[in-house]
């Protein structure tokens, strides 16, 4: 199995069931390739477990647990051939550290029995690679290559990093005191996680101690939070008893660091409260670097997070990342928390020197949005909705338990004999619920009939459409509507949407260059055919814009369709009706995308007559 197929497990492995795009966006492939990949991988997994599909969706069907658990582990790695490019370029750091001096390519060929060129293509994607190690291979002429490390610490996180998953840890002289160690662990009850970092890096340090090198100095921005113990004491001893020698100070810190990964019995209540308090500093930087204001406590957030941050941090510094459970499109469902979590996230990295994998932010997201959704439940809306022509109280009683259920218990209804007597007043209501047609257009409310209220989906859509329509009325959006040329594609379409804002004053160039840097760094297409684009809009005026543009043809960017782009300005300054506004902003986007009906309706879109025109006949 090469890594190409281990990568389409795991994958796999984390998600329920996948549809074909899903596959092809995540490993940037042909359809053709795919089946390809499938089918290599079914072959590996005979008897296993076998990749299946159901109704359009991919999924892993497991026969044998226990073997493909042992199959997740890098002991199989061990197994792969110097085909598989990741084995190679191991061997070559292995190599670069256990060497006194220089190592010619000649001999690195030789040992791998590749050639000249892809030896050096390794060396090539090596040294990208080992950049944010701050480690780099230099080469010198008629002497060949070596490693050369800024910081100590770093060569053991390198062994670890690009080593320990292919080295045969079975051959080494202190396999059989391990065992010792994962003893002493176990009595301790530390958990699965614990035990495993604290091998891998007790292997990784005798590695580096074999090539000569020893960690002498503090590792920067990293606390010690374990208690000054005996059970403690009784762990650090089975190391030393392990690798055989004594253990410095700052050697035996890195060792035991992998204590302040996960919350466990030997951390100090004292040190952990201490760190979480100095965390909250940093924390503040992300409060007041956030260009977004919506109304979100950072302070009250900060408790609900503190110790998932504070255990965070301390992975990040030895680039340890948690196990992805989480699928990977997570933080493109929630925008607003995701550039929150992107934020925290960047602010991290500038501060640690280190960077922070993705997977991180997928969790602080979901954080983020927990946070965001409890306070728009207070702000949430009342819902005014109108009952109109001859409907039994019973009925009427029924339906409006129904709504309460759906809308979760902020519902008002109001019942009118006829639509003479609705007319007689002047209150808007989102949904006007009838037994018939009537003659009524506001221009804002949903008219629908009694059955509707069986099919909460359908109505759904329609109470997220008259909300966007009466933020539309009253100025709290701006909205436009445009076709664009397929020709052109995503970006430089969306581009274009941009620059015309730009030329009418509803944005200005700063938008266009945040916009440009955030494409670089994530992706704004989602599934469902749907791209929005999103950025602070930093011209002072108090509304959300939303600028919906269609292509003439469904394109493709990043391997992912596209036909819909939503462009949208977010204020600077959000206020808790504006914030309430951008909530909505987002459920209309994505009840698009679910929505045929209302997708097909707005590719037909009319800008002569009224948004609720896309919820015509779904």
């Amino acid at each position: 199995m090469d890594n190409q197929d281990f990568r389409l497990l795991n994958y796999l492995v984390a998600n329920d069931s996948v549809q074909m795009a899903e596959l092809l966006a995540h490993e940037h492939v042909s359809k053709r390739t795919m089946h390809k990949y499938i089918q290599n991988l079914n072959d590996d997994l005979e008897g296993i477990a076998e990749v299946r599909q159901k109704q359009q969706r991919f999924f892993l069907q497991v026969n044998d647990y226990q073997q493909l658990a042992q199959l997740q582990t890098s002991q199989l790695k061990q197994k792969l051939d110097f085909n598989d490019p990741d084995k190679r370029q191991a061997y070559i750091v292995n190599q670069l550290i256990q060497a006194t001096s220089y190592v010619t390519l000649d001999a690195l060929a030789e040992s791998l029995s590749i050639s000249k060129p892809t030896l050096t293509r390794d060396i090539t994607s090596l040294r990208k690679k080992l950049s944010q190690y701050r480690a780099k291979i230099e080469s010198m002429t008629n002497n060949g290559i070596r490693l050369v490390f800024t910081d100590e610490y770093h060569v053991l996180i390198v062994i670890e990093q690009f080593v320990y998953d292919y080295y045969p840890v079975a051959t080494l002289p202190i396999k059989s005191r391990l065992a010792e160690l994962r003893n002493t662990c176990n009595d301790l009850q530390l958990t699965s996680h614990i035990i495993a970092q604290i091998e891998r890096k007790v292997v990784a340090d005798y590695l580096a101690f074999s090539g000569g090198y020893q960690l002498t100095k503090h590792i920067p921005h990293f606390q010690p939070l374990w208690q000054h113990s005996e059970a403690v004491q009784e762990l650090a001893a089975t190391i030393e008893f392990v690798l055989n020698r004594s253990i410095a100070e700052a050697e035996m810190t890195y060792l035991l660091a992998p204590l302040t990964f996960q919350t466990n019995e030997l951390l100090s209540e004292e040190l952990v409260a201490k760190q979480v308090a100095t965390n909250q500093q940093l924390f503040r930087t992300v409060a007041q670097t956030a260009a977004l204001n919506v109304q979100f406590d950072f302070t009250h957030f900060y408790q609900q997070i503190k110790y998932h941050l504070l255990f965070l941090i301390n992975r990040a510094i030895f680039q340890v990342s948690s196990t992805a459970l989480l699928p990977e499109n997570v933080a493109n469902q929630y925008p607003v928390a995701n550039d929150l979590a992107v934020l925290t996230i960047q602010t991290l990295e500038q501060t640690l020197s280190t960077p922070i994998n993705p997977i991180e932010i997928s969790y602080l997201t979901i954080y983020f949005e927990m946070e965001l959704e409890e306070n728009q439940s207070a702000l949430k809306n009342t819902v005014a909705v109108a009952m109109v022509g001859a409907i039994g109280k019973n009925v009427t009683r029924f339906i409006e338990h129904r709504l309460n259920a759906i809308f979760e218990g902020s519902v008002t209804v109001t019942v009118f004999d006829d639509v003479t007597a609705l007319k007689a007043q002047h209150q808007h209501f989102l949904l006007i619920f009838t037994n018939g047609p009537i003659n009524y257009d506001d221009g804002v409310s949903s008219i629908v009939r009694i059955s509707t209220v069986f099919r909460a989906d359908e109505l759904q859509s329609k109470l997220q459409v008259s909300l966007i329509e009466e933020a539309i009325k009253n100025q709290q959006c701006d909205f436009s509507y445009q076709t664009l040329a397929g020709q052109d594609g995503y970006l430089a379409a969306t581009q274009k949407m941009i620059e015309q804002k730009i030329t009418l004053g509803k944005l200005n160039q700063t938008f266009l260059k945040d916009w440009q840097l955030r494409e670089q760094k994530s992706s704004c297409v989602f599934e469902g055919g749907v791209a929005i684009p999103h950025v602070i809009d930093h011209t002072n005026q108090h509304r959300i814009l939303i600028s919906v543009g269609v292509f003439d043809h469904e394109i493709e960017y990043q391997d992912r369709k596209v036909r819909l782009v939503f462009l949208i300005g977010i204020p600077a300054e959000v206020d808790q009706p504006l914030s309430r506004v951008l909530s909505e902003v987002y459920d209309f986007i994505f009840s698009i995308a679910k929505n045929q009906g209302v997708y097909h309706n707005l590719l037909n879109y009319d800008p002569n007559r009224p948004l609720i025109q896309i919820t015509e006949g779904i």
